[in-house]
């Protein structure tokens, strides 16, 4: 038995269990479902950071105030705007929505995390839902996710959201999200308390019992963090609250990143931070995974070229892109972009190895206007 057999069969059995693992983890995920609630359900603060929103602010604030959740505050936060951020608040929402001047960032604290604790400290509710200002929320949204965390008697619960596409840049590239969710790790164990270090959240949609924010500590604790939304799921699950995360691309959609430079710089910022600034996974990921993941289509191509194509690579092939097709249909994705896979997965596996030399070599990236270390031990 040869060794190039081994691995051909190797690879299909993997891609195989891979395709196992999204069926798996879409199994555990699950999505949430909106519920009626009486006028007496808890408060839930909606509470949405803003620096230069202008022009899309009021497209989430027009989706908060339309929630069929009947007991909501809604709060924003204008973080030091230079535009018309202020102004449309007040034109869409009016007196609905309570709008807070934020304080000046203080040193050690990045804007995001600046902003989101003045907004905890503001409101009132029971239960406090951040919001992205890029975000819109579905009508039955905050009922759904208030619904799943009484059934699961969860501290936190957070939805995968669907990437709003504006670009073909953004169709190609942003279906990584959803892929890695489904396909590369065994999400369930997030829902498990025998893994208490194993947590994700999305920061689009993050709904915190405010009990479990405070013994988390909540976006204090962590002031410094890039991955704010990762690093308070954690913080939660150390504190002993469950974690419940849902797939909620029919409820939430998000902006993302729209040009190829923002997808870039975006992926540049967080994808260390993904792996927890751990440099051994960094390398297992770019090293290992990767060219796995991308091994089947070199060889296609050079099949392709000199006109013989192994029967086993085919199948790896057909596996890998059927998977893909999966995690595109539960993401809500293009289907179309799947003919793309390999040129996403190695955007992906650049950026990530950048975002570890930038790390390395303590360099910034510019976001919103300000420089943000790729190490937050770092910030001033």
């Amino acid at each position: 038995m040869s060794l190039d057999f081994l691995m051909d069969w190797g690879l299909i059995w993997l891609f195989l269990g891979q395709l196992l693992l999204i069926l798996w983890n879409e199994r555990a995920l699950g999505r949430p479902t909106p519920r009626l609630w009486r006028k007496d359900a808890p408060l839930v603060s909606l509470l949405v950071p803003a620096r230069n929103e202008e022009g899309i602010i009021g497209g989430c604030l027009r989706s908060l105030l339309a929630q069929d959740y009947p007991n909501l505050e809604v709060l924003v936060l204008d973080d030091g705007s230079s535009d018309g951020t202020v102004a449309e608040v007040r034109q869409v929402a009016g007196p609905r929505v309570r709008v807070l001047t934020g304080a000046p960032l203080p040193p050690g604290w990045t804007g995001k995390n600046w902003a989101c604790h003045q907004l905890s400290q503001a409101a009132q509710g029971e239960l406090l839902c951040f919001v992205d200002s890029d975000t819109t929320l579905a009508r039955g949204t905050v009922s759904a996710a208030v619904g799943m965390m009484e059934e699961e008697g969860a501290g936190l619960v957070s939805l995968v959201p669907r990437a709003r596409r504006g670009s073909v840049g953004g169709s190609v590239l942003l279906p990584m999200v959803p892929h890695a969710m489904f396909a590369l790790f065994p999400m369930a164990l997030v829902h498990r308390p025998t893994h208490p270090g194993i947590a994700v959240a999305f920061g689009p949609f993050l709904l915190l019992v405010r009990e479990a924010y405070d013994a988390a500590g909540g976006h204090a604790a962590r002031a410094h963090s890039i991955v704010d939304d990762v690093e308070l799921s954690r913080a939660v699950k150390a504190a002993g609250y469950p974690v419940r995360l849902a797939n909620g691309s029919d409820l939430v959609e998000t902006r993302w990143y729209e040009s190829l430079g923002d997808i870039w710089r975006g992926f540049s910022k967080n994808a260390y931070g993904g792996v927890g600034y751990n440099p051994w996974m960094a390398a297992v990921v770019v090293l290992g995974l990767m060219p796995v993941l991308l091994l089947p289509f070199f060889r296609l191509g050079l099949g392709i070229v000199g006109g013989d194509i192994p029967a086993a690579v085919l199948w790896q092939v057909a596996l890998l892109l059927a998977n893909r097709l999966l995690t595109s249909h539960l993401g809500r994705d293009p289907l179309w972009s799947t003919l793309f896979h390999p040129v996403m997965v190695a955007f992906w596996g650049l950026a990530l190895a950048w975002s570890a030399m930038l790390s390395a070599t303590h360099r910034s990236v510019v976001w919103r206007d300000r420089e943000v270390p790729t190490r937050p031990q770092e910030l001033p």
